[in-house]
């Protein structure tokens, strides 16, 4: 027990383990066993399963990534750390293919929007706490744990990575041309940005290590 304790995640991901964001949700579904068991050996290819012993869940992917519905057997023991592991590696899978389908199109609508271009558009984990970055060259990479955040708040990262395509450094002349991106003083608008971020972040984290 104390061993199950000392490596528990700080989330546990169980039917009550909820995510709804209007890029990404997903949903929980109780089933029979042999039902559960049949139904795994389908469409492999649209579905991922978990096996062990008397325990059967099956993660069924919609085509766009946008919806990831998990269907769990009465008895399963989501307690189980493999589970745990399984479940978190497949969510954090459908949430990177998700923010690959959206984030590079959401970015270019805002290009077109500010008539300011930049170079290519990455989608990848970063390292620490790194959201976006822009590189010397006007490439943006973004990390795909966006994807479950509130579209403001993934717009104003867009809008930051952007403003380094002229500025690229955090001087007064940076916030000032940002601040006319997002329309609104953007040393302010970062410091609610931080709190409402800090409502997703430690999920974020966790979901996608």
């Amino acid at each position: 027990m104390e061993h199950q304790v000392k490596h528990a995640p700080p989330f546990w991901i169980n039917p009550n383990f909820r995510l709804n964001t209007p890029n990404f949700r997903f949903s929980w579904y109780m089933a029979d066993i042999n039902t559960l068991r049949q139904e795994a050996t389908v469409f492999l290819e649209e579905r991922k399963v978990y096996q062990a012993s008397s325990q059967c869940v099956v993660c069924m992917l919609s085509p766009n990534h946008d919806t990831l519905y998990i269907v769990y057997a009465e008895n399963t023991n989501f307690g189980n750390l493999r589970l745990q592991k399984w479940l978190r590696e497949t969510i954090r899978d459908e949430i990177t293919a998700r923010a690959k389908l959206v984030l590079p199109p959401r970015l270019r609508e805002l290009e077109k929007k500010h008539n300011l271009y930049g170079n290519r558009v990455f989608v990848k984990k970063l390292r620490g706490n790194t959201m976006g970055c822009c590189s010397v060259y006007n490439d943006i990479t973004l990390m795909p744990g966006l994807i479950i955040m509130p579209q403001p708040l993934i717009d104003s990262v867009i809008l930051h990575e952007m403003a380094h395509y002229k500025h690229k450094h955090h001087r007064k002349s940076f916030w000032k041309f940002l601040s006319q991106l997002l329309g609104e003083d953007a040393k302010m608008q970062k410091g609610a940005m931080d709190i409402a971020l800090s409502k997703y972040w430690l999920q974020i984290k966790y979901l996608m290590k």
